[in-house]
Formats: structure tokens, C-alpha cells, sequence
């Protein structure tokens, strides 16, 4: 006689073999607040600043992932007469009000404007993120606490994350004392990365504000400084500063720990919102990924990237290309189109959805130096 008890434990063998759990990201670079948006954003008739339809079209796409993270590219003062943009930034708090509207979770501090508004500012951003519900990484009280908090541990899904964050400098302006930036000394970055490896992390992400404005590829200081992470055994380097989109790959790179598995790379993920106008600061993306993890084993999946593109018509507005444009193998006839691209050795031409666009050629251009720039056409865009 066969006991019926044999078949529940057959049945949950395959589930016991197979179990995974997931987590997935958007990730954004710079949120930037020049003067125009400081102006833009301000209502006369409550005398207070309110950001949120910046971010409205964007929305969706970050609050629905498990992580999203940002770097904020200001301070926050506190002080209305120490608000203004470029070259020493600082934003009202309801930029950081929008931006937790948003659905962001965590917030890159370490950037070279971080200290542009002295001790008091630096402090009062952090805790005004922490206050906020988010996690802020790279800049620090003092000493103790850079030396508690310099790796953040992040856990969700049943995921354990390490998380650091560093930047190649602060303008020439010295860090005030006593507080602390994660700056790029190489010796400092092995030895937070060791100290993550000890929390023994399925991954440990290293965000990095460096590079050159500007310019669409990588510098040789990006190759070196993200070599040396990923040799110290850093999984996921996520890069920022540039202004510009640069390039993502995943590699396989053997970690001196003897680990040779797939680690992901994005040189830049380029401005989210500015008022940049020089060519290609004009948008940038959402960098998506999913992290699994079956049976132990950590696999990067469902890379892909929603371009976005900053629409200027009274105020900034951070809006998704693909529900906007599409592309197709043909002229259109009785509409304009806005460029063409040759992908895969076909011709495509760019249309729009809707007429609810300022700059539509500045939009359609954006897209297509991108798609050169990345070399990956996002799955989201519609080909007719």
C-alpha cells in the first residue's frame, strides 16, 4: 500500500528545488535644480515651492519597483536666501517632497555639490532624507559615523544588499569639518568594500559620481576605479556625474575573493532633470534590472532602460519617450517625421503618438543620440 503522505512530500520537492525570490530596480541619475526650476516651481498664491508635476509621467515606473534610487544633486539648506542653482546648488525641501512622492527609496548625497552650502546644509540633507523614509549614502556627520554607516545594508524580498556610495571630489571646496564625504581614495573604497563583504550580502552595489561631463563614454579614471571595485568583489556598479548617458554591459569578472560570475556595469545613467542645455543633458533614463535569487545563486536579469526626456513648456517636465514616440520601417504619409536611425542595418523613421509636446525635434533627437550612445534599443518602444 502506498502512504498518501508520500505524494505531498514528492509534490513540494520541485517547489524546495526551484523556490526564488526577486527584487527590482529603477534607477535614475541626476536630479538637479537649477534656477529656472527653482523659479518655475514656486506658487506666488501659497508662497511655497511644489515639484511633484516634474516627476508625475515618471511616476509609475518608480513606485512600482522594489528599489528605486536617485542621486540628489543639491542641498537642502532650509534657508530661502540660500536657495539657487549652478554653480552652489540648494533646493527648497519640497524637492525632496517630490521626490519622496515619487517612489523613491534611496538618495546618492556623495557629489561634487555637496558641500556647496557648508556644515549646516550637509548635515540638515541627510537627516532631511532620513526624515523623509529614504536612505541617504556617501556623506557623514563625523568620522564615527562614516566609520558605522560608510555601508548600508539593505534588505527586502529576502535580499541582503550592500550598498556604498562615493564621489571624485567636492569642486576644490574642502569637506567642512566634522563632517565626512565618501571621496574616491582607492584605498578607502577596498576597505568598504571588504567590510561589506564581511555582512556576507547578495550583492554589493557601488554607486559612483565620477567621470567626464559630457563626453558619452568612459574615461580611463572610470576604468580603473570601477576595475578595482569589481576585483574587490562589487557586483553592481551604478555611475553618475558626466551629465550624459554612457554605456551599460554586463561582464564576467573574476573577484579576487577567486568568484567568477556576471557583474553589471552602468558608466552613466546621464541627468533625470535639469535645466542643462547642452546636447544630450536633456533627458536620460530609468535603468531598470531585476536581482534573483534561486536556490542561493544571484542572477542579474531583465536589464533594459526607459529613455526620458525633460519637456521645458513653463516648467520641467521629465517625461518617458516610448509613450510618446515610435518608430517605423516606412514614411508615414500625411505626417512629419523627426529623424531616422539605422538599427540592425534597417531604417527606421521617428513619429510622434501625440502633439502634447514642446520640442518635439529636441525630444526625437535626445532618442535617437541615445539609442547611439547605449547601443540597446529599450523594449518599451513601439515599432510599427
Amino acid at each position: 500500500m502506498i502512504r498518501k503522505d508520500f505524494f505531498i512530500i514528492i509534490g513540494f520537492i520541485p517547489f524546495a528545488l526551484f523556490a526564488q525570490s526577486s527584487l527590482t530596480f529603477a534607477v535614475v541619475g541626476d536630479i538637479m535644480n537649477h534656477d529656472l526650476q527653482i523659479q518655475t516651481a514656486y506658487n506666488k498664491e501659497i508662497d511655497a515651492w511644489d515639484y511633484k508635476f516634474s516627476f508625475e509621467f515618471v511616476k509609475p515606473y518608480l513606485e512600482t519597483a522594489d528599489i528605486a534610487i536617485g542621486n540628489l544633486e543639491t542641498t537642502l539648506p532650509g534657508d530661502r536666501e540660500k536657495f539657487s542653482g549652478y554653480p552652489q546648488f540648494g533646493a527648497p525641501d519640497e524637492l525632496l517632497d517630490a521626490i519622496k512622492w515619487a517612489g523613491f527609496d534611496v538618495l546618492t548625497l556623495a557629489n561634487n555639490h555637496c558641500v556647496d552650502k557648508g556644515l549646516d546644509a550637509i548635515i540638515r540633507t541627510r537627516n532631511m532624507v532620513e526624515k523623509n523614509g529614504m536612505i541617504p549614502l556617501g556623506t557623514f556627520y563625523d568620522d564615527m559615523d562614516q566609520e558605522k554607516k560608510a555601508v548600508v545594508i539593505y534588505q527586502k524580498n529576502g535580499f541582503k544588499l550592500a550598498l556604498l556610495n562615493f564621489t571624485y571630489g567636492t569642486n576644490g571646496i574642502p569637506v567642512p569639518s566634522p563632517a565626512k564625504v565618501n571621496e574616491i581614495d582607492l584605498n578607502i573604497l577596498r576597505k568598504q568594500i571588504r567590510k561589506a563583504k564581511e555582512y556576507n550580502p547578495d550583492a554589493i552595489i557601488v554607486l559612483l559620481h565620477y567621470g567626464t561631463e559630457y563626453q558619452t563614454q568612459p574615461d580611463i579614471y572610470q576604468h580603473y576605479v570601477v576595475h578595482v571595485a569589481l576585483r574587490e568583489g562589487a557586483d553592481i556598479i551604478l555611475g553618475g556625474h558626466p551629465h550624459v548617458l554612457q554605456p551599460f554591459e554586463v561582464v564576467q569578472i573574476k573577484d579576487k575573493y577567486g568568484q567568477n560570475k556576471n557583474r553589471l556595469i552602468v558608466w552613466s545613467l546621464g541627468n533625470f532633470v535639469s535645466n542643462q542645455l547642452r546636447v544630450n543633458t536633456d533627458g536620460g533614463m530609468i535603468f531598470q534590472f531585476q536581482l534573483i535569487k534561486q536556490n542561493n545563486h544571484i542572477l542579474i536579469e531583465n536589464i533594459d532602460y526607459i529613455p526620458v526626456y525633460v519637456d521645458f513648456r513653463g516648467k520641467h517636465y521629465i517625461l518617458p519617450i516610448h509613450e510618446y514616440i515610435y518608430l517605423s520601417s516606412s514614411i508615414e504619409k500625411n505626417k512629419a517625421n523627426y529623424g531616422h536611425l539605422t538599427w540592425n542595418d534597417k531604417k527606421y523613421f521617428v513619429y510622434f503618438k501625440n502633439e502634447h509636446i514642446k520640442n518635439k525635434q529636441k525630444m526625437a533627437n535626445f532618442f535617437i543620440n541615445s539609442l547611439e550612445i547605449l547601443k540597446v534599443l529599450p523594449k518599451k518602444i513601439e515599432i510599427r
